[in-house]
């Protein structure tokens, strides 16, 4: 991407704030207009108030005033809550409407708890109190229009009318009469402009509105209530000329990627060619952010005007990792990414942890206490830390034990030198002293039902409580002054002079030209309340959009698929392309790449020799030199995840410690087939649970396994029947299970742990009968023996046991009987000729291991099934030898 080096429109360097002349909006013709109705009025300009509609106007207005009238005072431009604060400080009562999601949320659920208690569940009642703040924050515009004193009789007045007609909507109908209610009740800091302080003729002589892309209810009623005083002016957009027109350029990109990095190429152009400030719409919230952090990284200064919710902020996943890692269900990651962010503890202490507790296959927080050899890892004082945010309290003791865990696990710190850290201890009244606001709620509240929903909660409902307030507010970060790029939305372009502006995100999902009108209002509440109607909304949406076409540089960019499937430009986008727009060069520079192909990689690592050899390790060297090489000789392994679902291995891990207690708490006993499968089913549950695979531990993932457990068991135990050893038949008898073993074949030392050894009495004594579990299909562990000198595992595990005679076996376990009618579930597949493979596999291990010993190449062959799941496919690039 090209490095940005933005020069102003004139060439001189721009000014804190400064926005060039000649944009979307002149204000000549409208200043002009001002200036002409106070005169005609025998008034002063500087008796005027005139009421922009957002506060980004009142310094963009003073300016073209001043450009204008160098000389004498200035009207005073402001928005209504700047004047409103100007007059008189506000602070909300107890139960007002206050625009803070952490006093809102408290006040919504008292309401829900006065009006409706017990009979909504935990989840709907969370649910209700968001829809509540949602609707009575829509309401609140339309309440602040009335007069303090006549707003009990507006909600009146809408009442009965605003109830849903079908029973089936009792919550709605509750939630609108709430939010009615408390949007009537509640003061607003703008009920100053009602006042004596702000009436006609005592703060000011005249109130000029200048009127927004949509109408503004509490300006519309400023205007009746000022009379002859007031005076309406707006912007004339008018048509877009043949120069702007010739301006446009649009932008088909690929997807959402190759969308934001072309807008960002687009940006970095007009500012190389000089024309800046340039504006970049906000249409798509998330592509926007994209955008901006390709700009961040190429230098470009930006301002953001729109923010973003403080909940996506680095400093609230702070936050929430300790409150997630303090529940008592709290996985390993969860304990583990809290400390990776805290500064309490070493890196060397965490990351000692994450080892042991891969290794230990521990997923699950509260089983790390349990398990031995994770004991001497836990960080000091951790435990102590999350088991002291576990007991339900009040909100208040809550929050004094939050910044309490925060400050000792060493968060606070970090939160308080960080900007959106700031606002979250902030929003949550985290701060010494703060948490009184919230506790004077609860104790002003009217009636106990009331006081009852700031009462007592538990971790996990103050975790969720936490979660709507981050949600609710809002992150600006701190722009600078002189920034190149400015982020806004489309209504905002509004009265705002840009050199260029780029707009992404213009297809048919995110740029609709009829917007969905916001909350759950039906069309007819909508028009009873006063709120905007869809064709409101799609006409103020469509005056945005003839704004932007005034712009004298413009970029449009749409995606033209989303995950696979296709999307159409915005019907406003194809209205340009039907007219006059024209398609875009692509303004980012290619870069040639040149192909370079990898070899078949042939290292040699004569001195990288395992300290001994495992049965897998040896066919890992008979798969493919390369493999032993990457995985055995540097040790290249992939960590375990921690919250993975059980896998088949598992199920195979968990039938190994199943079978082996089973039989070591048998012995040579034969108590009969009902007590071995009441036997099998207590070890089996007892297992699940040590191992954390139980569905309220290791999640739904082994209910697989648990459903077909009685098959599996059941044949089992009618092949063990036919097998073993009783008083009225000889045959094999348990020895010993998961046996390690170890060997030497010349200098190289072998190891390995066997599964199952039985003894088979003969003649001659003895005999092991070594005895491996396999759970993968029938036909798999048929296959291994199909040629038995090429089989390793029961060849190595013979090599490991010093008897003259030995009979080795797969034991396939599954949960259907195979393919013949007379095979069972479970099956022997014995290796006959163990005896001959084991003097295969000495004298093949001597002449390989000192092959390797002397330096000799470790290519990769690349051939074979073993190619396709081998974990080392990424180290050779077997993908990438074709193209040599």
């Amino acid at each position: 991407m090209t490095p940005a080096n933005p020069p102003s429109e004139s060439g001189l360097p721009a000014l804190p704030g400064q926005e060039i002349e000649g944009g979307a909006s002149d204000w000549s013709l409208l200043i002009e207009t001002l200036s002409r109705a106070l005169a005609e009025r025998g008034l002063d300009a500087g008796s005027a108030v005139v009421l922009v509609p957002y506060a980004q106007l009142m310094d963009v207005g003073r300016r073209a005033w001043s450009t204008h009238h160098p000389d004498g005072f200035a009207p005073r431009f402001e928005s209504s809550r700047n004047w409103a604060a100007s007059l008189q400080p506000f602070m909300p009562g107890a139960t007002d409407l206050s625009m803070d999601m952490a006093r809102d949320s408290l006040v919504a659920a008292a309401f829900i708890d006065r009006v409706a208690p017990a009979r909504a569940d935990a989840e709907l009642r969370s649910v209700m109190v968001v829809r509540l703040v949602e609707a009575a924050r829509q309401l609140a515009p339309l309440a602040a229009a009335v007069p303090p004193e006549q707003r009990m009789a507006w909600a009146e007045s809408v009442r009965l009318d605003l109830l849903p007609g079908p029973a089936s909507l009792q919550w709605e109908g509750l939630v609108a009469t709430l939010a009615l209610t408390w949007a009537s009740t509640s003061t607003y800091a703008t009920d100053v402009l009602w006042s004596p302080q702000a009436s006609p003729g005592a703060g000011a002589q005249a109130l000029v509105i200048l009127q927004g892309f949509q109408t503004d209810p509490l300006a519309a009623a400023l205007v009746a209530h000022w009379g002859e005083r007031a005076l309406n002016l707006s912007w004339d957009v008018g048509q877009p000329s043949s120069a702007e027109a010739s301006g446009r350029t649009l932008h088909a990109c690929d997807d959402a990627e190759d969308e934001a990095q072309r807008a960002a190429a687009c940006v970095i152009a007009r500012i190389n060619q000089g024309h800046q400030p340039v504006a970049l719409v906000t249409i798509d919230r998330l592509l926007t952010r994209r955008v901006s952090a390709l700009l961040h990284g190429a230098g470009v200064a930006v301002r953001d005007e729109t923010g973003w919710k403080l909940s996506t902020t680095h400093a609230a996943a702070q936050l929430m990792s300790l409150l997630r890692a303090a529940s008592p269900h709290a996985s390993m990651d969860d304990v583990l990414d809290l400390l990776k962010q805290a500064t309490r503890w070493s890196e060397e202490t965490v990351l000692t942890l994450e080892q042991l507790a891969r290794e230990a296959g521990v997923s699950q927080w509260r089983a790390a206490a349990r398990t031995a050899s994770l004991e001497h890892a836990l960080p000091d004082g951790l435990s102590a830390i999350l088991e002291g945010l576990q007991s339900p309290r009040g909100l208040v003791p809550w929050l004094d034990a939050l910044a309490q865990a925060l400050k000792a696990i060493g968060l606070w710190d970090a939160l308080q030198r960080d900007a959106a850290g700031q606002q979250v201890l902030q929003v949550l009244r985290l701060e010494d002293g703060a948490s009184r606001e919230l506790s004077d709620i609860g104790e002003t509240l009217p009636d106990p039902a009331a006081q009852r929903a700031a009462g007592r909660r538990s971790l996990a409902a103050l975790t969720s409580w936490v979660r709507d307030v981050l949600e609710g507010a809002t992150f600006m970060p701190h722009g600078t002054g002189d920034a190149s790029v400015v982020i806004l939305p489309m209504a905002q372009l509004l009265g705002r002079s840009f050199a260029a502006a780029v707009v992404p995100g213009c297809d048919e999902v995110h740029l609709n030209p009829s917007p969905e009108p916001p909350g759950s209002w039906t069309a007819a509440q909508r028009e009873l309340l006063g709120l905007p109607s869809r064709e409101t909304l799609a006409q103020a949406a469509a005056s945005a959009w003839q704004a932007l076409l005034c712009m004298p540089r413009l970029d449009v960019l749409w995606r033209t698929q989303e995950l696979g499937e296709p999307v159409m430009p915005s019907a406003w986008v194809l209205a340009l392309q039907a007219a006059h727009g024209r398609n875009g060069i692509d303004p980012r520079t290619p870069t040639t790449l040149v192909s370079a192909p990898s070899a078949r990689p042939s290292p040699s690592a004569g001195d990288v020799l395992p300290g001994a050899l495992s049965a897998s390790a040896y066919q890992d060297l008979r798969d493919c030199p390369y493999r032993f090489f990457a995985l055995r000789q540097l040790r290249l392994v992939d960590a375990p995840e921690l919250a993975a679902e059980p896998d088949q291995r598992d199920m195979g891990n968990w039938l190994h410690a199943v079978l082996r207690a089973f039989h070591e708490q048998r012995g040579d006993s034969r108590p009969g087939a009902e007590a071995d499968r009441a036997a099998l089913d207590r070890i089996a549950t007892e297992t699940a649970a040590a191992m954390g695979l139980n569905a309220g531990e290791g999640g739904a993932g082994f209910l697989p396994y648990e459903v077909v457990w009685p098959a599996t068991r059941d044949g089992y135990l009618e092949w063990l029947a036919t097998f073993e050893a009783r008083a009225d038949r000889p045959g094999p008898r348990f020895v010993q299970a998961e046996a390690v073993m170890t060997a030497n074949v010349g200098p190289w030392k072998l190891y390995g742990k066997l599964d199952r050894v039985d003894a088979q009495d003969s003649p001659e004594g003895p005999i092991p009968f070594v005895i491996d579990y396999k759970t993968e299909s029938r036909k798999t562990t048929m296959d291994r023996l199909k040629e038995p000198l090429e089989d390793v595992q029961l060849a190595f595990y013979a090599a490991l046991l010093p008897d003259d005679n030995l009979r080795a076996a797969y034991l396939s376990i599954n949960d259907r009987p195979g393919s013949a009618a007379t095979e069972s579930a479970t099956k022997l597949v014995e290796h006959t000729e163990v005896l001959e493979a084991r003097e295969h596999l000495r004298a093949g291990v001597s002449h390989d291991m000192a092959r390797v010993a002397a330096g000799h190449p470790m290519p990769a062959l690349g051939e074979g099934r073993v190619c396709e799941f081998c974990k080392a496919r990424g180290l050779c690039r077997k993908d990438f030898w074709s193209l040599a």
